[in-house]
């Protein structure tokens, strides 16, 4: 190991964790020297494949965060899954990058963003969307005052007509936590808050599915493949959420449906519009009715985003994304389940310490 580089260690060996992998290999200053996986080969096999010594694979994370001197770790474990290593972590003074959703239930999120402030190391939830161009121009956009009052915004990444993940990680409940709520939900509804500048969630009114999911016939050609007797989650959700300043926004998201898509993104202000994919922003400007479209540069955001973690680590923080707002959006993702539940409106009930 090279005496000055950041050493960093991934959890969880399964398809994202190379992506964490390949970025750590190229980012300069980075040596990836151990991981950990309940599958210990999966974890070997990892290991030979990215130059992980053979003397720090581990079947055991805790193991791993005892024996090995890290810097920093991935968490790239089932969603329901990254609470416990990334609080351990924390509590050993290890900084973390976890993958996204931050949890599959709001209390372990809060517990996980209280080991952060306790330890005082870095917690980073990698939603990479937070680097895309059309995001930060939105947010700019909106930030400057041009829409005017955002009054309403609908949420979505337009949905897929046949995309349900094939890894039973992704559809039993024990190991996902959830379904499209989680996997797609949480990147809609963190741009949506993110660009709006995190206004206070106040009431959900929602309704989720698993329409498509247990069908075996809706395996089809040119679909993803999924085994139906292992679906135990939704595919599809339909959100109202009240926001505080009287914003409201409605969540749309689905793995599978018989349509091509939900549409697309977009805000609605008392002074402009913006609608994302393309970026758009429309206003009415010298008596009349203007269309702008931005040129926006190519970026590679699950770089941007692994460097600006690196980056922070060297630094000693703080954490290119605020673990705090993450929390707050997994309260609502749990009152949506909760609504839908309950067939009624919900208030999003946030603890007081994440209100200071």
């Amino acid at each position: 190991m090279k005496e000055n580089s950041i050493k960093v260690g991934i959890i969880g060996a399964g398809g994202i964790a190379n992506v964490h992998a390949r970025y750590y290999r190229e980012l300069p200053g980075v040596e990836l020297v151990a991981v950990a996986d309940v599958d210990e080969k999966r974890a070997v096999d990892f290991a030979r494949r990215w130059g992980v010594p053979e003397s720090n694979v581990f079947a055991d994370y805790s193991k791993m965060l005892r024996s090995v001197q890290l810097d920093a770790v991935s968490v790239c474990t089932p969603h329901a899954v990254h609470a416990r290593p990334t609080i351990e972590a924390l509590r050993r003074g290890i900084h973390v990058n976890v993958e996204k959703p931050m949890a599959s239930k709001a209390a372990d999120a809060l517990e996980m963003w209280r080991a952060a402030k306790e330890s005082g190391k870095i917690l980073m939830v990698g939603f990479q969307t937070r680097w895309s161009p059309e995001i930060v121009a939105a947010k700019r956009i909106v930030a400057s005052g041009a829409l005017g009052r955002v009054y309403y915004c609908e949420a979505t990444l337009g949905g897929r007509r046949r995309g349900i993940p094939g890894s039973p990680t992704f559809l039993k409940r024990d190991l996902a936590g959830g379904g499209v709520v989680l996997d797609l939900g949480c990147y809609a509804i963190d741009n949506a808050m993110y660009v709006l500048g995190f206004p206070r969630p106040v009431s959900v009114s929602a309704s989720i599915e698993a329409a498509i999911g247990p069908q075996k016939s809706a395996v089809v050609e040119c679909g993803w493949g999924w085994s139906p007797e292992d679906f135990e989650v939704e595919d599809f959700v339909a959100a109202f959420v009240r926001l505080e300043g009287g914003c409201s926004m409605v969540l749309k998201e689905s793995w599978a449906m018989h349509s091509n898509s939900l549409g697309s993104a977009f805000f609605l202000g008392t002074k402009g519009g913006l609608r994302l994919s393309p970026l758009e922003v429309y206003r009415d400007e010298w008596g009349y009715m203007t269309t702008t479209t931005l040129a926006l540069p190519q970026v590679d955001i699950h770089r941007e985003k692994m460097k600006a973690f690196i980056e922070a680590v060297s630094k000693g923080g703080p954490s290119p994304i605020d673990p705090r707002e993450i929390v707050i959006e997994q309260f609502i993702l749990e009152a949506i389940y909760e609504s839908a539940s309950r067939g009624k409106e919900v208030e999003v009930r946030l603890p007081r310490e994440l209100l200071a």
